[in-house]
């Protein structure tokens, strides 16, 4: 019933679409290749099915999801995982297009961001909804957003952040079963992201930025009392204790403090991390109290024998979870990681050529039903 519109039936386009997304050349998976052998008139039938057929995608993506749900049933562990993903663009049509940061390429670019969650079950993932980002340059520019065909309701600006907690909310109200929630830095730093999560009562474990300043112990807020006869009446909130960064807070740490954890076996043998928990305390800048984060430390060596950190904040509870599980629970980026890896290599997640705002969400869509049979293969197969 997705694929029924008022007029017509485009179930076989969307048979034909999806296979053509696995059979076609890699890095071609565009609708002129996939077309490649079929009539003109085959390939504007696509085209029309992918740019202007008034089928839902946010449907077809809801579709996708309650199916990869599903396929995970009876899984202990389901992380709900947050990341963007960015592709450089030529020109200036394509919807959402701008001079912005590039997270695949890991520079500032002309390219298109969007933010997806994906649902990971130990080594099992599958992309189950995604936001397109626009930028300002888009939203302040009516004319611009009509012409890429963006409905009125999206012509808002929202931060990625905000995007993020869009699906969220999203994803829980329809039922889709997730434990934890898992992010980058991005994430873990909007403070205003992790309370709405915590009024959610949504359990997170967030990566933050090293450089994230932290109290080891509760602290209070004051004014400091004005000296005799000095200047103006101060006003400024002052903390009575020292606060330190996460990245200098690890410093002071010595072997004692760390637990050597077993996270998985990979492809070069077992993951070994070691990890260190302790219960830190924040400034909440937005209420200006102090508030509770459970701070969670792993290092691992890279390749040169460097060790490499990798900081996050948790809303967890003490006693709630042992620190293997933290840890285990920490490490789920890696997976949408290599999610967003196979979508793009397998899938052609990044090969459109198309520049609408529908036909973009059609896209991905697809891919998102594409990921989803792929993961039932894979199950099936127990590969």
């Amino acid at each position: 019933m997705i694929f029924r519109t008022m007029t017509s039936n485009c179930l076989d386009k969307a048979l034909f679409y999806l296979k053509a997304l696995y059979t076609t050349e890699k890095s071609h998976r565009n609708i002129e290749k996939m077309t490649d052998g079929y009539s003109k008139k085959d390939y504007f039938k696509i085209q029309h099915f992918i740019s202007e057929s008034p089928w839902s995608a946010q449907d077809a993506m809801a579709d996708a999801a309650k199916d990869v749900t599903r396929l995970l049933e009876g899984r202990k562990h389901i992380a709900l995982v947050i990341d963007e993903t960015g592709e450089e663009k030529k020109g200036t049509e394509s919807v959402g297009v701008g001079h912005q940061y590039c997270g695949n390429l890991g520079k500032t670019c002309n390219s298109q961001s969007a933010v997806c969650a994906a649902l990971v079950a130990d080594n099992l993932v599958s992309i189950i909804d995604t936001r397109l980002y626009l930028p300002k340059g888009w939203t302040d520019d009516a004319q611009r957003c009509k012409k890429a065909g963006i409905p009125e309701e999206h012509r808002i600006f929202k931060t990625k952040t905000q995007l993020a907690l869009e699906m969220i909310k999203s994803q829980r109200a329809a039922g889709i079963r997730f434990d934890w929630i898992n992010a980058d830095g991005l994430y873990g730093n909007d403070l205003v992201l992790l309370k709405e999560l915590e009024k959610l009562n949504e359990l997170y474990v967030i990566d933050i930025h090293s450089n994230k300043s932290i109290y080891l112990e509760p602290f209070e807020l004051e004014i400091k009392q004005k000296e005799a006869g000095r200047g103006r009446m101060p006003t400024m909130l002052l903390s009575n204790k020292k606060s330190i960064n996460a990245d200098k807070y690890v410093a002071t740490l010595n072997q004692n403090d760390w637990k050597k954890v077993v996270l998985r076996n990979g492809t070069k043998g077992v993951l070994e991390v070691e990890t260190h928990v302790k219960r830190v305390y924040l400034w909440d800048e937005i209420e200006n109290t102090c508030n509770t984060k459970l701070l969670i430390i792993s290092k691992k060596k890279d390749s040169k024998g460097k060790w490499e950190y990798k900081y996050a904040f948790s809303n967890a509870k003490d006693g709630c979870f042992k620190i293997e599980e933290l840890a285990y629970m920490q490490c789920h980026r890696f997976w949408i990681e290599h999610g967003f890896r196979e979508a793009k290599q397998e899938l052609g997640m990044t090969d459109y050529q198309v520049r609408g705002w529908l036909a973009w969400h059609h896209h991905m869509a697809l891919v998102m039903m594409a990921m989803a049979f792929a993961l039932s293969e894979k199950i099936t197969q127990k590969t």
